[in-house]
């Protein structure tokens, strides 16, 4: 049994999916929605910021300590406790659910622990029609046959549904809208 599994829940028997780990980049936060800073100024005098979100130092940092942070995935049927209110749809076989506690404080696992573990895809949306929107037919059977959909965050210890953080979907509806033409002053 993998070290990480022993500090979780218990798998129902015939649940398809296993945990997944989302791995977070250096410097990100659970609310980020871009990149964080490449470059620190700290470094050129040969020292390390300390700030959560720098990117440059927060790699260094963690590349030091062998670990990386994560947010876990739970399976659907898991997570549900082997009831799901749509039982027999397909979702239920490749869909995961972000752990709530570990979106806001993503855990440290030691990379020696997931290094040799295989890696895959999960798509993150609001819905499932929103995820597949534009993508090619390919993509879409790719995500059925090797991937997973996360549309929702889970608090594991009340087993209530919580909505995902910026940092694994941001949705349009909350981006700033933009105007599609400038502001013309009238006389």
């Amino acid at each position: 049994m993998h070290l990480l599994k022993l500090q979780l829940q218990k798998r129902e028997p015939d649940d398809p999916c296993s945990y997944l780990l989302a791995i977070w980049t250096p410097g990100e936060t659970a609310n980020s929605i871009q990149l964080p800073e490449r470059k620190c100024s700290f470094q050129e005098f040969g020292k390390l910021c300390g700030e959560k979100t720098c990117f440059s130092c927060s790699s260094i940092q963690e590349a030091n300590s062998q670990t990386v942070r994560g947010t876990l995935l739970i399976p659907c049927r898991t997570a549900m406790r082997g009831s799901f209110p749509l039982n027999g749809t397909y979702f239920q076989v490749n869909e995961v659910f972000a752990d709530h506690e570990s979106s806001l404080n993503p855990i440290n696992v030691p990379r020696a622990w997931i290094w040799n573990l295989p890696r895959r895809t999960v798509y993150f949306g609001t819905s499932i029609p929103t995820i597949f929107k534009g993508l090619s037919t390919e993509s879409i059977q790719y995500c059925f046959w090797k991937g997973f959909v996360c549309v929702r965050g889970f608090d594991h210890k009340t087993g209530a549904p919580r909505p995902l953080l910026a940092r694994l979907h941001f949705p349009a509806s909350k981006l700033p809208k933009s105007k599609g033409k400038t502001d013309e002053k009238r006389e």
